[in-house]
């Protein structure tokens, strides 16, 4: 699965390039993160690099730059390409590359709405690490594409749904928020924000199993990622969810309140803005 810069500029292995001479090549293996840009800082870029050396370490990748030194590589990034908003995605399987990538975020209509979702009886192996997975990848967009859903969660041999392909999933139940296990998930930087602003809200929040059975049990049912952040589900498949709940609604609330004081405090800092 090779993936393409785009704007003006690239890093490879630690040296700025013009992306006319971008080489593309398989990442199948590869660790990686998908930063979100916005206003110019990515946003809460330490969490991404501390998993992103974890991911690193489960998955037998030697990356042989600081994160000091991946984080001036992202600023000077943004500033050569004069981007303010977008995706950066940081990579490597042998060569580390860090270079902004297509984006598609959810519209005003989906956040008020929701989004459809489906399944998909597919696990990823190291579920605690960020590495490319083909197979998985592939099988979740086709039916992405056949169905027009925003997503597919993914649901294991034991019936217990996981995760979404590009996403992690949590339910509203009883005026409480579950999510799966952190074992059986990639903890996505916006899933423990989420946790954090349910903490914050003092709102109950537990990590245990979805069985696949319990569907039509949930009040609610939300996706957060770096590009979605906190979006609603109307669906999965044919079961219906409240879109307007207001435990789900405090939370996104609350999120985009983090994000506007993550980025104000981050733009105080030497070489932020």
């Amino acid at each position: 699965m090779a993936l393409f810069p785009i704007h003006q500029y690239f890093y490879r292995n630690g040296k700025l390039k013009p992306c006319g001479e971008f080489v593309a090549s398989e990442n199948e293996g590869g660790v990686y993160e998908v930063l979100r840009v916005v206003d110019g800082i990515p946003l809460f870029v330490e969490d991404h690099l501390e998993r992103f050396y974890c991911s690193a370490e489960i998955a037998g990748k030697t990356l042989h730059f600081s994160a000091g030194e991946l984080l001036k590589m992202l600023y000077e990034l943004i500033k050569k390409n004069g981007v303010n908003e977008g995706n950066i995605l940081i990579s490597c399987k042998v060569n580390l590359k860090a270079f902004f990538i297509a984006h598609s975020y959810p519209g005003v209509n989906d956040y008020m709405n929701g989004v459809s979702c489906g399944l998909l009886h597919a696990e990823r192996h190291n579920p605690n690490a960020k590495v490319f997975q083909t197979q998985v990848r592939t099988e979740a967009n086709q039916l992405i594409a056949e169905h027009d859903y925003y997503e597919v969660l993914l649901v294991d041999h034991n019936g217990n749904i996981t995760e979404g392909s590009r996403s992690n999933v949590f339910v509203v139940r009883n005026e409480k928020i579950l999510t799966p296990l952190a074992s059986k998930v990639l903890v996505g930087i916006t899933r423990q924000k989420t946790m954090e602003c349910a903490r914050t809200l003092n709102i109950g929040i537990e990590e245990k199993e979805l069985p696949l059975s319990g569907l039509q049990e949930n009040d609610a049912v939300f996706l957060t990622g770096t590009s979605p952040k906190i979006l609603p589900v109307n669906r999965i498949e044919d079961v219906e969810y409240d879109v307007n709940s207001l435990l789900l609604r405090q939370l996104m609330r609350e999120y985009d309140r983090m994000i506007e004081d993550y980025v104000a405090e981050e733009k105080k800092r030497p070489f932020r803005s």
